[in-house]
């Protein structure tokens, strides 16, 4: 059978692709750009070579900063409401992946109607033509600027859902806006990047580009996450950490694994960030398929420069995240009385379940909750 592997965007990485935001949107014809961020993005200053870049290409811009932790449709129906209200002709989604997830998911609820909750696995298909979209990451961990699809949390069911949106034309990855981000939120985005890239390698939709990719991403990530995290002013490690986690997103197009499972059930019932609660649970994911593919983890293990067995690799990214500032289950509140609900919601996550290489049934879920609780740290 042949494969197939689908990537949309334009790519522009390293250091002032930002400041070419306002040319790539006019040359999609944008006149009247819809910025769709978060408010802690704004006030830090971040986007200024982005506003400054679409003031010179004389490209309108109004600012939609409604996007939390954990997006819902909600959001999203502010966004595209503020579209329409204000006669936006593009989206430029610029901040961590809510910010980029909530412009793609509006891109789509303006070209098609309705709600983004009709899209979760593709139950509505993206058949019009959707607005031009332009993303800019300023995390270096999400990896939502290379793949269509986005990650909303359905409010009536707190359920973290996936969508099949849209990619972007253009995604601009710039470390320079990356320079601000805290430790704590530069090792979760760290992580949730490494992820990315491990799931990819493992997962039951793998296949050699995305190898490729993925070992590069793990390979790159794994060095220099703890020196930006130790200095957030090292623009050099900040640079190996964009272009890992582009490296780690485009990866993803050979899927994912049960990780992210774990963790959406904690961020939707918790509202923690997305990257904690996957840093939470990777290694325990790991562990749990590394019977099934020994020699994958032992590659995972020589990119991670820890040896050559996968229990090496299981062992390096526990060290890792436990060096980190990444809270434990303990310090989110989780107990083992949440272990249920956590597990009625992981296993309703079949999208990512589906990505894993082996099956993970109900009480596979239950006893891994239960382990990590009671070990109560990451």
């Amino acid at each position: 059978m042949s494969e197939f592997f689908h990537l949309v965007p334009q790519i522009h990485y390293g250091r002032g692709a930002a400041r070419l935001a306002g040319d790539a949107l006019a040359g999609l014809g944008v006149r009247h750009v819809l910025l769709v961020s978060d408010p802690g993005v704004v006030a830090a200053g971040v986007l200024d070579p982005v506003l400054t870049s679409l003031k010179h290409a004389g490209v309108a811009c109004t600012m939609f900063t409604g996007v939390h932790t954990n997006p819902s449709e909600v959001e999203v129906d502010a966004a595209a409401e503020a579209y329409r209200d204000n006669g936006c002709d593009g989206f430029l989604g610029a901040g961590g992946g809510s910010a980029l997830d909530v412009a793609k998911s509006a891109a789509v609820v303006v070209s098609h109607g309705g709600s983004i909750i009709d899209f979760e696995d593709g139950a509505r298909p993206v058949t019009a033509p959707v607005p031009p979209l332009v993303q800019v990451p300023t995390t270096a961990g999400t990896g939502s600027e290379a793949v269509a699809g986005a990650i909303i949390t359905d409010s009536r069911r707190v359920f973290k859902m996936h969508v099949v949106a849209t990619p972007a034309q253009v995604a601009l990855c710039d470390p320079e806006l990356t320079l601000t981000l805290p430790p704590g939120a530069t090792a979760a985005a760290g992580i949730d990047a490494l992820a990315h890239a491990i799931g990819a390698y493992v997962s039951a939709e793998r296949q050699p580009l995305a190898d490729a990719m993925a070992l590069y991403a793990v390979s790159t990530l794994a060095k220099a996450l703890p020196d930006a995290v130790a200095d957030g002013s090292d623009l050099g490690a900040r640079e190996r950490m964009m272009t890992g986690s582009l490296s780690a997103g485009i990866s993803m197009k050979g899927g994912g694994a049960v990780d992210h499972a774990f963790a959406h059930a904690v961020n939707a019932m918790f509202d923690v960030h997305h990257g904690v609660g996957v840093a939470l649970f990777l290694a325990d994911g790991m562990e749990f398929n590394l019977p099934h593919l020994p020699d994958r983890f032992a590659a995972l293990a020589g990119a991670l420069g820890a040896g050559g067995s996968g229990e090496a690799a299981v062992a390096a990214v526990r060290e890792l995240v436990a060096a980190l500032p990444i809270p434990g289950l303990s310090e989110l509140g989780v107990t083992e009385a949440h272990v249920p609900d956590l597990v009625a919601k992981m296993m309703a996550d079949k999208f990512h379940l589906s990505l894993n290489p082996v099956p993970v049934c109900q009480e596979d879920a239950a006893a891994m909750f239960t382990t990590a609780v009671r070990r109560g740290g990451t």
